[in-house]
Formats: C-alpha cells, structure tokens, sequence
C-alpha cells in the first residue's frame, strides 16, 4: 500500500545510494479488510472482536511524481506478503481501545539481483471515541491512534525496510448512516496524520490527509461493500531540504465480500490503484477472518 517497491526497484539499481531515497518506501499500511465494519457506533463494554488477515501484493510499476504509471527499472518486481493480527475491545460506553500488529515478508526481483525482509512492521494502537460517551446518541466517531516501528529502520539503502521508520499521531472524524429501511448502509472518515522525522534517515516524511467512503450491505449470510480510500501526503524533507517531487498521493477502490462461517466472518478484500503520485501501482488482495463476542 505504501512505497517499498519504489524503494526496491532503486536500490535493485544501486540508484538508491542515500537513506533518503530509502525512506520513501515501507510495508502496508494496514489490513484493508479492516475497514468493513458496517458500523459507526463503538462496542459495549467487555464486547470486542480479533481479526487474522492474510495480505499479498506483486508490483511491476508505480505511480511516478508526474501520477502516470511507469515500470520499474531494471524489470523489478516487488512483492509483499504479510500477516496482520488486529484486536479491538470495548472498555465503557462510547469507548473501544484498538491494536494492530503486522508481520511482513518482503521481496525483490531484478535483472541486477534481489534482496528479502521478514519480520514485524509497524505497529498501531488506537481509541475510539463514539458520541455516546457524551450521552448523545448521533453516528459520530472520533479516532486517536499512535503508529510506532516495530522493528529497526535500516541504515543501508539497499535493504528493504519493514517500517516507515518514524512515529505517526493521526486523528480521524467517522460517520455514517443506514439507507433506507434494509441493511444497505453509507460509512466514512476523514483525518490527518502528523509524521515525526525518521531520524535514521535524516528525513521527515510530509503530513498526510486521508479518507474513506464506502458503501455496503448484508444478504442473509453474504456481505458486500465498495468503499474508495484517498492519501494526500505534504512535501518532505531530507537533511532540510524540500523534497518537492516526493509527496504522496493515492486513490484505490476496494470491493469487499464477505460470509459468515462458524462463529465468525471470512472477508476477501482487494485494493485496486486507480491513480496516485510515488506510490507503486500494484493491486492487493486480503483474506480475513473475524470472531466477535460480548454483543
């Protein structure tokens, strides 16, 4: 979902001879099947979920600074493989409190070699406020989360990095509403993220705004939704200098389905690039099991 096979393809070439090209890259984000709630309102308290979700990605191209697609020189190609263990908990009413922990294996090919990372990406933490905490009873959530690395940032520029290297604070406003009488429901969120500097690299990534819209539904056991996700990214820095050309931008569709099996809900998830700015041009898929209790 990030940039890491923008990194790959550069340091494939020996082009990436600084940290700071480096820093532009990193592992996924965050498990897309995360986003299919279906709900605004936060859990009772006690009542929470776990989530396991399996995630891959194959990228032959990305999108360049100008936003067209190119492919990556020297015939590199990136693929990512990873699994996100997620868990969520309601402590008291209109407040949840939430988890993420990823573990990556990623890889590159190229006419000039290749090179793999295997092991734990950046971690994420979150609380969830929902209006009921102020006894108000509208469908609005405000999200606080903190992502901190997992594991060290490499300071040679021909290793793949498995974190963004930095602590990002995000704060994030959540709506939504059903339509009409069946289950059919309209969800979505708009936030920033402030990115500290990645101090192993001599760079401070620019800040990004970021949302999500989507559009969803159940019949009988079967869910869908098709939701839009959207990363405008800020200038960033390298030892103080702007880095005019590097902001990040990203728009992606994700159709979800989903079923329900045993006590919980298998979701296939796939994250289609429509456009973006430094970013690769890969289309992801996820497949997640979730289990429920306390509701």
């Amino acid at each position: 979902m990030r940039s890491a096979a923008v990194c790959a393809a550069l340091a494939s070439l020996a082009l990436a001879g600084s940290v700071s090209a480096q820093a532009i890259c990193s592992a996924p984000h965050s498990s897309p099947t995360l986003a299919q709630s279906g709900s605004i309102s936060t859990m009772p308290a006690g009542a929470g979920w776990f989530q396991l979700s399996l995630y891959g990605q194959r990228a032959t191209e990305f999108f360049n600074f100008l936003g067209s697609r190119q492919p990556f020189l020297s015939e590199s190609e990136f693929d990512t493989r990873s699994v996100f263990v997620t868990a969520a908990v309601g402590v008291t009413e209109g407040l949840e409190l939430w988890a993420q922990v990823p573990t990556h294996r990623l890889s590159v090919d190229s006419n000039s070699g290749s090179s793999t990372s295997t092991g734990v990406g950046d971690v994420r933490v979150a609380a969830r406020l929902g209006a009921a905490i102020l006894d108000y009873d509208v469908p609005l959530a405000v999200r606080f989360g903190v992502k901190v690395p997992g594991s060290d940032f490499p300071v040679d520029a021909t290793v793949l990095p498995l974190t963004e290297g930095q602590v990002d604070v995000e704060l994030s406003v959540e709506s939504g509403r059903a339509l009409g009488e069946g289950s059919t429901y309209l969800m979505g969120w708009v936030g920033y993220r402030w990115r500290s500097e990645n101090t192993a690299a001599a760079r401070r990534p620019g800040n990004e705004r970021f949302g999500h819209v989507a559009v969803g539904g159940l019949v009988g056991d079967l869910s869908w939704e098709v939701g839009a996700d959207g990363l405008w990214g800020s200038t960033p820095r390298a030892q103080g200098l702007r880095l005019d050309d590097e902001g990040r931008r990203f728009l992606q569709i994700l159709p979800t389905v989903g079923y329900g099996v045993g006590p919980g809900r298998v979701e296939f998830t796939s994250q289609v690039p429509v456009w973006g700015k430094n970013l690769p041009a890969g289309i992801g898929v996820s497949l997640g099991y979730r289990t429920v209790w306390g509701f």
